[in-house]
C-alpha cells in the first residue's frame, strides 16, 4: 500500500481502485467509525463513493480518480459546470431530507470530486451529523456565491442576492418547490 494523501484526521492509501483511510496518529480523534456509518446510509441515496467496510479501525471504500471542483470550475465550460453544479445540489437536498449534515460544503476544496465523466462525488464525510435543521444546500449555495467572478468568466451569470434571496427562502421552507426554484436559477 502507498500513502495518497494526509489530513488531520486521517491517512489515504491507495490499493489499485480501492482507498483505505486510517486513522492519522497525530489526530486526538477517530472520525472513521463516523464517516463509515454515514457513508453506509449516504451510498442508498447514490451520494459518496461506495463503501466497501470498516474493519480494524481502517474504513475501505472505492477509490475516486476525479479533480477537485475548484479545478473543475476553472476548466471546464458553462454547460458542464450547470450540469456538476446541479447535482451536488441534488445530493445536498438528499442529505437535508434525511436529516444529515456535512458540515463542509462553504468551503469544499477537497470535498468534492468531479469524474472525467462529470459526475459530482462527495467525499470525506467524517464530520457528518443528525440535525433537525441541516445546512447542505444552504452552505453550498455560499460557495457558488463566493465564485462568482470564476463563474462568470464562464459565463455563468450570478446574481449574488438573487442567490441569497433563494437560500434565505430555502432555509426558512426547504420544501420542494424553494429548491426547485434554486435549481431553475443554476441553469439560466
Amino acid at each position: 500500500m502507498q500513502v495518497y494523501a494526509k489530513g488531520k484526521r486521517g491517512i489515504i492509501y491507495k490499493q489499485g481502485n480501492i482507498c483505505i483511510k486510517a486513522k492519522n496518529p497525530r489526530s486526538a480523534v477517530d472520525t472513521l467509525k463516523n464517516e463509515a456509518k454515514y457513508l453506509e446510509i449516504l451510498n442508498k441515496k447514490g451520494i459518496g463513493p461506495k463503501f466497501i467496510k470498516y474493519k480494524d479501525k481502517k474504513l475501505y471504500k472505492r477509490f475516486i480518480d476525479g479533480i477537485t471542483i475548484k479545478d473543475f470550475l476553472e476548466q471546464e465550460d458553462k454547460k458542464k459546470i450547470i450540469k456538476v453544479l446541479k447535482q451536488i445540489l441534488k445530493q445536498c437536498r438528499k442529505m437535508d431530507l434525511l436529516g444529515i449534515n456535512k458540515e463542509e460544503l462553504t468551503n469544499p476544496y477537497k470535498d468534492i470530486l468531479v469524474t472525467k465523466k462529470n459526475k459530482a462525488i462527495m467525499i470525506d464525510f467524517e464530520r457528518c451529523k443528525q440535525t433537525k435543521k441541516p445546512k447542505n444546500v444552504t452552505q453550498f449555495m455560499q460557495y457558488i456565491a463566493r465564485n462568482k467572478e470564476v463563474l462568470e468568466g464562464k459565463e455563468l451569470l450570478i446574481d449574488k442576492n438573487e442567490l441569497i434571496r433563494l437560500g434565505k427562502k430555502y432555509k426558512d421552507n426547504p420544501d420542494k418547490e424553494n429548491f426547485k426554484k434554486i435549481i431553475r436559477f443554476i441553469s439560466k
